[in-house]
C-alpha cells in the first residue's frame, strides 16, 4: 500500500547511518529529504484511496483539511517545513534534529497505512 514511502524512509534511516561514519552534511540533508518523500508518498496513498489526485503541496493540504484530517494536514505541513525546507534546503539541522524527524515520519506513515486499511475495510 504504501511501498514507495516504505522504501523512502528506509533509504532516510540508511542515509542518516552513512551520516554517522562519515559527518558528510550534505548525507545528513539527503536523508531528511527522504524522510520528506516518505511523508509526501504517505499522503499521496491516503488521498488516492478517496480518489484525489493532488499536485502541489497545498492541494495535499487542502484535501486533508476538507476530509476533516487537520491534525494530519498540519503534521505533513511540519515535516515539510522541517525536512524539506529547513534542513533540506537551508541546512539547518544536525543528526539529533534528522533522528527525532525521521522517527515522527515512521509514525505518521504506521497511522496513515491504518488509515487506508480501514478506508479499504469500510469501502467493502
Amino acid at each position: 500500500m504504501l511501498k514507495e514511502a516504505w522504501e523512502a524512509l528506509k533509504k532516510a534511516w540508511q542515509e542518516l547511518e552513512s551520516y554517522r561514519s562519515t559527518k558528510d552534511h550534505m548525507i545528513l540533508r539527503d536523508a531528511a529529504e527522504k524522510g520528506w518523500l516518505a511523508v509526501n508518498e504517505a499522503v499521496e496513498a491516503l488521498l488516492k484511496t478517496y480518489g484525489i489526485e493532488a499536485k502541489t503541496y497545498k492541494e495535499k493540504r487542502d484535501h486533508l483539511l476538507k476530509l476533516g484530517f487537520d491534525l494530519l494536514r498540519e503534521r505533513f505541513a511540519a515535516r515539510e517545513k522541517f525536512l524539506h525546507i529547513d534542513c533540506f534546503y537551508e541546512g539547518l539541522c544536525d543528526e539529533e534534529f534528522v533522528l527525532r524527524e525521521l522517527d515522527k515520519v515512521e509514525k505518521m506513515l504506521r497511522e496513515i497505512e491504518s488509515m487506508i486499511e480501514e478506508i479499504e475495510r469500510n469501502k467493502t
